[in-house]
């Protein structure tokens, strides 16, 4: 017997009339849109870029105690800043898929914006290192680690640019999400070292590389790769889940 056909007919509808008349809840979805976990991320993010922030704000006194640590590379340090923030701080947006959707433009712009810092500041990033070492103020271990931190920079963010040129956009997002990926191992260093208790958490595998001679940085650079690719495998399997459900609805309709 069907259901319907046990429930009374003003019953049910009123049940359908209460169906239409009850107004949705625009207000609710907006939390769960803000509660995705791109915005959780950037978000994570935002406090790391204040937390840096700072951290270094003692540079704005030039008579700080810390530029005597910055002495033989001071006059490169101005433009490596400038320049790899540029990636950090316009990264985030260039994920937005509003700003993308409606002013692609200027999403294009921002795009050779963050490629030209990346150009500029990764090559600069790994020369400063080299004085560093040649000058005996930073290990051998720490200016291969940067040369590999700057390489990998260069190549992903010029992977990503090359797919955008050949209109490849899905796999240029994937490469920009690993290139912003390795831009956010700055912000990483760094918290690690102002807040105590990520300090002591880092404290045993970072001791364990450098009794290897290996810089703690590729720690780091292995671990928000490993991030960014759960996180793109994260979007496969989204775009993937409705494909299946059609397939599945259409499998049982033909039964």
């Amino acid at each position: 017997m069907p259901f319907l056909s046990v429930v009374p007919l003003s019953d049910s509808v009123r049940l359908a009339h209460l169906s239409m008349t009850i107004p949705s809840l625009p207000i609710s979805s907006e939390k769960l849109r803000l509660l995705r976990p791109k915005y959780l991320l950037f978000s994570v993010v935002g406090l790391m870029m204040l937390t840096v922030i700072y951290r270094d704000r003692v540079l704005i006194d030039s008579h700080a105690l810390i530029w005597d640590h910055y002495q033989l590379f001071k006059w490169w340090l101005l433009p490596h800043g400038v320049a790899g923030a540029l990636p950090l701080f316009l990264g985030p947006a260039q994920f937005s898929d509003r700003l993308r959707r409606h002013f692609l433009p200027w999403h294009r712009v921002i795009g050779r914006i963050y490629v030209g810092g990346v150009a500029v500041a990764a090559p600069l990033g790994m020369w400063i290192e080299y004085l560093k070492y040649v000058h005996g103020v930073a290990p051998l271990r720490l200016l291969v680690a940067t040369c590999g931190f700057g390489i990998l920079f260069v190549l992903t963010t010029g992977m990503g640019f090359l797919m955008a040129k050949q209109r490849k956009i899905q796999i240029h997002r994937q490469w920009m999400t690993r290139s912003y990926a390795v831009a956010l191992v700055f912000l990483e260093s760094r918290c690690i070292d102002q807040i105590p208790w990520l300090g002591k958490i880092w404290d045993w595998p970072s001791t364990i590389l450098e009794t290897h001679h290996v810089s703690d940085i590729w720690l780091m650079i292995g671990l928000s790769l490993l991030i960014a690719e759960l996180i793109l495998w994260g979007e496969r399997r989204k775009k993937r889940l409705p494909v299946r459900k059609a397939s599945t609805l259409a499998a049982g309709t033909s039964l």
